[in-house]
């Protein structure tokens, strides 16, 4: 989704946030037929022979100069004109801009606290501003990528609020709202607005459709993390009994966050990569952190000490299988990052895994062969 606001000018830097959802554009006030005269900045220095130099400027001198240094990628020398420009004319029709342009800016650097703090500035000091809800939305993503999950659900909720949303929009603040969820660890209450979220983006009317199912795939794949959540928070108490019980309820919440995750990947497009790719790390990631949970599980007391190593070896060969799952999926997945080309952590995260599992594959005892192999039709595609 493409977000501006007034007349846009369009530097290349800023398209490296495509993993927000959209592409952003710095902003520039719009023009009108009655012009008012900025104020004037006029500073002087003595040069040699103790003449003294004089430098003349206004908020659009300003503005313009660090636009012009965006547009050329020279983002270390933009923010400092965008921040002078705030701070020295901020009654100018250009601080507001200004300041989501330094916004922008710096979240394109990854540089996200100074982020934050720009778009919360334009925020508190301009909140008439057109420029407030995108200002909103950015902060919002940006705060996510500092998992400041309070600050998140509380910029989503005042989006959810707001009466002047798009279904793209809205969409999107629900989405993010779901993270926030998530990462407070509010399992059930995320699985409850994720599917909310997600019957949102399902039943849009025909005259006012999703046109952007990236955001309808951030929800999905919150909802098969709240599964994935809260099997791996099950531990394997000690009696076999328990176990089983505990090992059925995880396989249970296993299956249902791996069919979420597939049906995250179905909403894979050009855009969607980064959530195709995040499903399919985590599906392996969930058969080798099971294999780890019943391989420290605690072994049966009425064995003697002696038959602990036994024990464990036996049950090695058991459950051999879900390190061959692990990576199986992980191979699916790093041959459709390759594919694709997409650059993020869960392409590192793959490679490191997917390198570790072999080796563990072939620590273990002789055993029962792989599970069956993965549907093609489930897995990531191009």
């Amino acid at each position: 989704m493409l977000r501006c606001s007034s007349s846009c000018l369009l530097p290349a830097l800023l398209l490296v946030t495509a993993c927000a959802g959209g592409q952003h554009r710095p902003t520039t006030p719009g023009d009108s037929e009655l012009v008012e005269m900025e104020e004037l900045r006029i500073t002087a220095k003595k040069g040699e022979g103790g003449a003294y130099d004089f430098d003349v400027y206004d908020a659009s001198d300003l503005f313009k100069k660090a636009t012009e240094l965006l547009n050329e990628k020279r983002c270390d020398q933009a923010v400092p004109l965008y921040d002078r420009l705030a701070q020295e004319f901020a009654d100018s029709r250009y601080a507001s801009p200004a300041l989501y342009n330094a916004g922008l800016c710096l979240q394109a650097q990854a540089k996200w606290e100074g982020s934050a703090d720009r778009f919360g500035k334009l925020r508190e000091r301009y909140p008439d501003s057109e420029d407030v809800k995108d200002a909103s939305f950015q902060m919002a993503e940006v705060l996510v990528q500092m998992k400041a999950w309070d600050r998140v659900m509380e910029v989503a909720e005042e989006l959810l609020a707001r009466e002047d949303l798009s279904a793209d929009e809205r969409l999107e603040a629900m989405a993010r709202r779901g993270l926030g969820l998530l990462g407070k660890e509010r399992f059930e209450e995320a699985e409850r607005h994720a599917r909310s979220s997600l019957s949102y983006y399902r039943t849009r009317p025909a005259e006012d459709p999703i046109k952007d199912d990236f955001f309808a795939a951030a929800c999905n794949y919150v909802l098969a993390e709240t599964f994935r959540e809260r099997a791996q928070r099950m531990e394997f108490p000690m009696g076999v009994e328990a176990q089983k019980k505990v090992l059925v309820r995880r396989a249970e919440l296993l299956l249902e966050a791996q069919r979420e995750y597939f049906n995250t990947i179905s909403l894979n497009n050009l855009d969607n990569y980064h959530w195709a790719a995040a499903s399919g790390y985590r599906i392996g990631h969930m058969y080798d952190e099971l294999w780890g949970s019943i391989m420290t599980a605690p072994v049966p007391a009425h064995l003697p000490p002696e038959g602990h190593a036994i024990y464990r070896n036996e049950l090695a060969k058991m459950v051999k299988p879900l390190i061959r799952h692990a990576i199986r999926y992980w191979e699916l997945t790093l041959m459709f990052i390759e594919r694709t080309g997409i650059q993020s952590e869960w392409a590192q995260k793959t490679k490191t895994d997917l390198e570790r599992v072999r080796g563990l594959l072939l620590e273990q005892p002789a055993g029962p062969g792989g599970l069956p192999a993965a549907d093609p039709a489930a897995v990531p595609n191009g």
